[in-house]
């Protein structure tokens, strides 16, 4: 049997030229980028009376994924998804992609393939194309970092929430901090036929791309992707507006999935898990249903969770009622890499 080629074995260039080979050429060169893998740098046109946003992120191993619970493919996947996300936060369209990666040289050459396969496939329903990047060794852990280039007009941001205005988020919450918790024990979903959907949650999130583009269409004054929980995030939006915020907990959207396997622990699931890659937004009251009829539309749900509040004097900016319909402060706190 003839042994699968490191890294090392075929050096930068062989990778290069191997990864390279893996994309289809509609993934390479879309109608705005004209150049892409192959010199020192891609070509993009910008379309016209369109505003530019980049946004980057890294994953390194055993912080952000583990080669013992995922896939390549899959990896691959959720690589470019948590940068579409913060894209898809902004209602604008995704352009072109650059990939970093940095190795130790042990890594098989097959498994990188696989890595951009990955990719590939969510890249070209959005029309993104991959347009090269750079390969560095280090000594471990392995490194991947993604930096996403998109446009779009009007654009979304955080710090456009005003009083009165309906809190909503898209999809369902807590699924991917579900599925982290079956991959950590997997004992809790054992002989459970939802397993295998809560891990799909975590390793290969869903970018909001149409939906970003209908809140920006139909009357979002602020958004941002929920990647830190929503308790995390929420209060990152709530600053930058300058207002508060009554949550009620009860209206949070959780799959029963989640409720099943984690009867005690569902809601903290759901209010701090983190990288649920869904859409939050704040949406003027008399545009709430267009909104939704709208997001409909593109396969998305928006489920209206609280309204925002002028900001109080002294107090917590977030509010929150709990199951029993007690209204209380909410001990804020994101995710912190440092914390």
């Amino acid at each position: 049997m003839t042994a699968l080629p490191r890294i090392r074995d075929v050096g930068e260039f062989g990778l290069i030229a191997a990864l390279n080979s893996v994309l289809p050429h509609s993934a390479r060169v879309n109608g705005r980028v004209t150049l892409g893998i192959g010199d020192d740098a891609a070509i993009w046109a910008p379309t016209s009376g369109t505003t530019s946003v980049i946004t980057t992120d890294t994953l390194i191993e055993g912080r952000h994924f583990r080669l013992d619970w995922t896939d390549w493919r899959s990896l691959g996947h959720k690589m470019l998804a948590v940068n579409l996300s913060d894209i898809a936060s902004m209602g604008a369209m995704p352009v072109l992609a650059t990939i970093t990666l940095g190795l130790t040289g042990d890594e098989h050459v097959a498994d990188l393939e696989e890595l951009y396969r990955g990719a590939v496939a969510l890249a070209e329903p959005h029309d993104v194309a991959i347009a090269g990047g750079d390969v560095v060794r280090t000594t471990g852990p392995i490194v991947l970092s993604v930096t996403v280039v998109g446009e779009g007009e009007p654009l979304l941001r955080r710090d456009g929430a005003q009083p009165g205005d309906r809190l909503v988020v898209s999809g369902t919450l807590g699924a991917s901090a579900a599925g982290l918790r079956l991959l950590e024990t997997p004992d809790i979903g054992q002989g459970a036929t939802t397993a295998d959907l809560l891990v799909g949650a975590h390793l290969r999130p869903n970018p909001r791309i149409a939906l970003g583009k209908v809140l920006a269409r139909y009357g979002a004054t602020a958004a941002m992707d929920l990647s830190d929980g929503l308790l995390g995030d929420l209060p990152k939006l709530l600053a930058a507006s300058g207002v508060g915020a009554r949550l009620d907990s009860r209206l949070v959207p959780v799959i029963p999935a989640v409720r099943a396997l984690f009867p005690i622990h569902w809601l903290e699931l759901a209010l701090r898990g983190g990288e649920d890659y869904e859409l939050l937004a704040t949406v003027r009251p008399d545009a709430l249903e267009e909104t939704q009829r709208e997001a409909a539309h593109v396969g998305a749900t928006l489920t209206e969770i609280g309204e925002i509040v002028a900001s109080p004097v002294g107090q917590s900016m977030l509010m929150i009622t709990d199951a029993e319909g007690v209204t209380k402060a909410v001990p804020e706190g994101a995710f912190d890499h440092f914390g």
